[in-house]
């Protein structure tokens, strides 16, 4: 059989400050993928139970913790901004409405599934008013769920106290222009962020505080600048929380912090260039990651937001889900996980590559970690049969560091992960060849296909 060799300067996927044993961040290589967009929201109820959605009206499912995924709905005049499971069984995907973006004309709020996602059916059983949209929700407890909305406006506050059948809306237009996410302790207790300005250039983010499920409302904090928003919330332990800011220009670029169960806040400097944060999460409380809807790789800390260093994981990162201090997950451009598992390489479900070829490797350069995609054509009597291969990194020098896969693979387009924590700062090189022998491609044989730089810094 003819080898294909791909020489790469790639890594499985490890942060520089923990040991493999330990859990790091891995792009799961047959999730979603949106180049030009993402994924918008994620719900576990279990380390392996798991939906995702995002805003082209797409709701997927894993059942084995990301390693494959079923697409549910697929309607794209919806924007499902926000996403939440009771159980396996009851769920709840939130539309941001129409006259945000282009294609979404849909002007249904809430739609829910009773049978783990098998089925998804609108719900207009909201009252007073239906909002416009909604951008964050939560379930507590088997019973309720709490919602807000939306990004620039009109702020509601919706609650259902029978699972999902009926809905009520509060308008919080005295508190906030809009809201974007909230957080509950218990039933009765509760966060919701958002801004006080229509557009972002005049408005300073606001943090509202309920004690009574939402029937009254008080402001715990509004940032002491304007062109800001809260945009995601997160408490890691009953005292420590974050609240991320967005910033849609310039800097320095700010976060939230508490301390005190939400009491006081305090504005912490996140960085001081431009930075367009949305997703936060925690870990423990003090190891976390801040990731925003740019190209930039998400960021992390190890000493509750003091100092922060660039994780290289995670593009688009919108939402952290930590289901303990070593699972968790997160959703952007496609979905990343958090622990001690071994990334397994293997295709997408794609249209059948025509060709040999090695497609990108991103981030480039990167900081310890980076993924590369290539494809495989199908051989050319039998395009089921495998073909034999080889990725190996090398130095500019040509010699060699590690082998990263050895096997065979069937026609399809793969995603790999190189780690590099351990190599120094310094250009390597990504090489495809295909060896003699391989009967499907007899015409390549022993001919060199394909070849990128990768650049490492530290």
């Amino acid at each position: 059989m003819f080898k294909m060799i791909l020489v790469a300067g790639t890594v499985m996927s490890s942060s520089a400050l923990f040991a493999q044993t330990n859990s790091v961040w891995r792009t799961l290589p047959t999730a979603p993928f949106l180049s030009s967009s993402r994924i918008d929201d994620v719900s576990f109820v279990s380390p392996t139970l798991g939906w995702i959605a995002n805003g082209f009206g797409q709701i997927w499912k894993t059942t084995n913790g990301g390693g494959n995924w079923v697409k549910q709905f697929d309607q794209n005049t919806i924007y499902f901004r926000c996403l939440a499971f009771a159980d396996s069984m009851r769920g709840w995907a939130c539309n941001l409405g129409t006259q945000e973006f282009g294609g979404a004309t849909d002007t249904n709020i809430i739609y829910q599934t009773t049978d783990g996602g098998m089925n998804w059916a609108a719900n207009n059983n909201i009252f007073p008013i239906k909002p416009r949209g909604l951008c964050g929700i939560q379930t507590v407890g088997d019973s309720l769920v709490y919602a807000v909305g939306r990004v620039r406006g009109p702020a509601f506050f919706v609650r259902s106290m029978d699972g999902g059948n009926t809905w009520e809306s509060r308008t919080m237009s005295m508190y906030a222009m809009g809201l974007l996410d909230c957080y509950f302790f218990t039933p009765d207790s509760g966060f919701a962020v958002g801004h006080t300005g229509p557009v972002n250039s005049s408005s300073s983010g606001v943090i509202l505080f309920t004690s009574d499920r939402g029937l009254s409302w008080e402001t715990r904090y509004t940032t002491s600048r304007i062109g800001e928003w809260c945009w995601k919330i997160y408490f890691p332990s009953r005292q420590v929380g974050y609240v991320s800011l967005q910033k849609n220009s310039g800097g320095p670029v700010n976060f939230l912090k508490t301390t005190d169960g939400g009491i006081t806040w305090e504005e912490k400097l996140f960085r001081t260039s431009a930075y367009y944060v949305q997703g936060i999460g925690f870990a423990t409380e003090t190891h976390g990651w801040i990731g925003g809807n740019s190209s930039q790789p998400t960021y992390a800390t190890t000493d509750g937001g003091e100092t922060w260093f660039e994780e290289s994981f995670g593009v688009r990162v919108n939402r952290f889900q930590m289901l303990s201090d070593t699972v968790g997950y997160a959703v952007g451009q496609t979905v990343y996980k958090y622990s001690t598992e071994l990334p397994t390489d293997v295709p997408e479900p794609m249209v059948e590559p025509t060709s040999f070829a090695l497609l990108r490797a991103y981030p480039n350069p990167f900081n310890a970690q980076t993924t590369i995609e290539y494809s495989i054509a199908g051989g050319a009597d039998d395009p089921a049969t495998p073909i034999d291969v080889t990725i190996r990194i090398y130095d500019v020098l040509g010699r060699e560091v590690e082998t990263i896969v050895e096997g065979a693979k069937r026609a399809g387009t793969y995603r790999t992960h190189f780690d590099g924590t351990n190599l120094s700062t310094g250009l390597y090189i990504v090489r495809m060849l295909l060896m003699p022998g391989l009967d499907a491609a007899p015409t390549l044989a022993g001919t060199y296909v394909d070849s990128k730089k990768l650049l490492l810094l530290k």
